[in-house]
């Protein structure tokens, strides 16, 4: 089994619900091929370097897994096939520094998996401060109209 990463680029014109149906598929095909896969990193929508098919942007997500070496064209065919898809790349891990490297990333990805569910709380604490800040607000807002009133 090698370790490989997998960096696919959906169609932004889908919606969020149908964007996790193209990764799950995607994800498919890599576990139905004999892969284990260990993480993934969902990137988000961000712009493109140049309109891929009139598109301006895309959907990032980062898979990571193992594989047997043998699976991988028949995963990359598949993708080639999947028109939700703009753009893939596969990315092997081959050497031990690599396998490293892929380990750190894997860990990273994790983490970064596991801090919003950790964001989420302290968002919703902040919320209470945040009905606050409107009120502090207004104040300079009212004093503004009457500097201006007094300018005239």
């Amino acid at each position: 089994m090698r370790h490989y990463e997998n960096l696919v680029i959906v169609k932004p014109t889908f919606t969020a619900e149908e964007i996790q149906a193209s990764i799950k598929a995607i994800e498919e095909v890599i576990t139905s091929n004999g892969g284990e896969i260990a993480t993934t990193s969902a990137m988000g929508m961000r712009k493109l370097a140049y309109p891929i098919d009139k598109n301006e942007r895309g959907y990032y997500h980062v898979i990571y897994y193992t594989i047997a070496p043998s699976s991988i064209s028949e995963i990359e065919r598949r993708f080639r096939i999947n028109e939700d898809l703009l753009r893939f790349v596969t990315i092997k891990y081959d050497t031990n520094r690599e396998i490293a490297a892929w380990n750190k990333l894997v860990e990273k990805a994790q983490k970064a998996s596991a801090a919003p569910a950790k964001e989420e709380t302290p968002a919703a604490e902040t919320e209470t401060p945040a009905t606050e800040a409107p009120a502090a607000t207004e104040a300079p807002v009212t004093e503004a109209p009457a500097t201006e009133a007094a300018t005239e």
